[in-house]
């Protein structure tokens, strides 16, 4: 058993209680530049010292499991796609590619190309590997370094918010859009890539950000952020009528940045501005709303039609969840259409070589005896900088518009079903008692 002393252990915890994978990923892209970025989910993931601790130690997917094996072992040999299916079913683990990558950027690899970075080693835990004053020693059977290992890494994910950081940023259905629209458009570029490279296609963050607003204005309509939504209140709502705001740039504050929107109003309120939902509609609605605490659900018959409901927010089928994947999907397309006709046209490579040059005259200015001026320097970079932004902008545009036309046409679609829907309902019948009659079964 590998032994320990107390000061190791107390040296061992401080430097897990103070790496950031986070920080390690940006010394890595600060040494490679833009050859790599990460994937969008990647760079979210990386915010959290503890999941990336745990990813460590979890299987990558089922089939490297006992339990997983042993399922797969019992479908007969004619179901080999099935069995693929399964075992390549994610646990959430690092993969061996990644988990060698890492390895090559801390200690080194001859078969990467790649030598050991000790600045990025002590930025990072490595489950197995325990940091000690004269470096990484192997961790063993030792419980006591594991244990200690740990509860650093624990310390440090709590003192950076990492794992409640990432739970906050998934609480809205417009970050996840976001996330969705940026790891697309991102995952089209890698045709057009060297191997191994991850790196969009849109380097300036700004105008990639930009790419994802129809997705993001799709969204923001479909659960009620842009407008108040007929028979709700307004996000601040008026003592005198709640369909009124009482303060527009405090209901623009609360929608836009706050992602609030209005409640629902009594239903003797509700009912004149939605006409087709009964009272045992709207009572089976609210108890779907509020009676589970789940917070995923769905049901087939809420009031804005199929729906689900994520966090308290409750996104339409047809008018919200199916436009923002089909903006995705749009985005997708476009940026890979564009990034297409880019590579065909030479202007990717072209793109690539002025930034060799740029790259090489600044290595070469170090050299005293160069003749290189800053004026060099600087027009290169200009050169790259002109024809990148070339490449970048027609992106943008092929990844807006495809986007656009993705959500613009499925949102017509869905609000034109809901409205045929709604019309076919015709007016609700008046209910003339309290009691609870619902035909609105709430799915879970």
């Amino acid at each position: 058993m590998a032994e320990f002393s107390r000061d190791e252990l107390l040296y061992g915890f401080e430097r897990s209680a103070v790496a950031l994978p986070g920080a390690a990923q940006a010394l890595i892209r600060r040494r490679l530049g833009d050859e790599y970025e990460g994937t969008p989910v990647e760079q979210m993931l990386q915010g959290s010292q503890l999941l990336n601790y745990a990813r460590q130690r979890l299987p990558e997917n089922i089939a490297q499991t006992k339990a997983g094996k042993a399922l797969t072992d019992l479908l007969p040999e004619r179901a080999g796609k099935v069995k693929e299916a399964i075992g390549r079913i994610p646990l959430g683990g690092f993969g061996e590619q990644e988990v060698r990558q890492l390895d090559a950027y801390r200690d080194g690899d001859p078969a990467l190309d790649m030598e050991g970075d000790a600045e990025v080693r002590r930025n990072t835990v490595r489950v197995g590997k325990f940091p000690v004053p004269g470096g990484d020693v192997p961790t063993g059977d030792s419980f006591r370094a594991a244990a200690t290992q740990a509860a650093g890494v624990g310390v440090a994910d709590l003192a950076s918010d990492g794992l409640r950081n990432i739970w906050w940023f998934l609480n809205a259905p417009q970050a996840l859009t976001q996330l969705a629209m940026l790891q697309g458009t991102q995952n089209a570029a890698q045709d057009f890539q060297a191997p191994g490279r991850q790196a969009p296609l849109i380097k300036n963050r700004t105008v990639r950000m930009a790419t994802t607003l129809p997705a993001l204005v799709g969204i923001s309509l479909a659960v009620g952020n842009a407008y108040r939504q007929p028979g709700y209140k307004a996000a601040v709502p008026s003592e005198a009528d709640p369909t009124q705001t009482a303060d527009p740039l405090a209901e623009l504050g609360s929608r836009y940045f706050l992602g609030r929107t209005g409640a629902l109003l009594p239903y003797d309120e509700f009912v004149k501005e939605r006409p087709d939902v009964s009272k045992g509609e709207y009572d089976a609605y609210k108890s779907y709303l509020f009676g589970n605490a789940m917070p995923l659900k769905a049901t087939t018959e809420g009031i804005h039609g199929p729906e689900v409901t994520f966090l308290g927010k409750s996104i339409p089928i047809a008018t919200g969840v199916l436009p923002a994947v089909a903006a995705v999907i749009g985005g997708r397309f476009g940026a890979r259409k564009a990034g297409a006709r880019l590579a065909d046209r030479g202007d990717l490579n072209r793109a690539a070589d002025l930034r060799d040059e740029w790259v090489d005259l600044k290595r070469e200015s170090k050299n005293p005896d160069s003749g290189i001026q800053e004026a060099d320097i600087a027009e290169a970079y200009n050169r790259y900088e002109d024809q990148q932004m070339k490449n970048e902008r027609e992106v943008a545009l092929q990844t807006i518009l495809y986007s656009s036309l993705g959500m613009g046409g499925t949102a017509i679609a869905g609000q034109t079903l809901e409205s045929i829907r709604r019309a076919l309902k015709g007016k609700a019948p008046v209910e003339d008692s309290g009691e609870e009659q619902s035909s609105l079964p709430a799915l879970s």
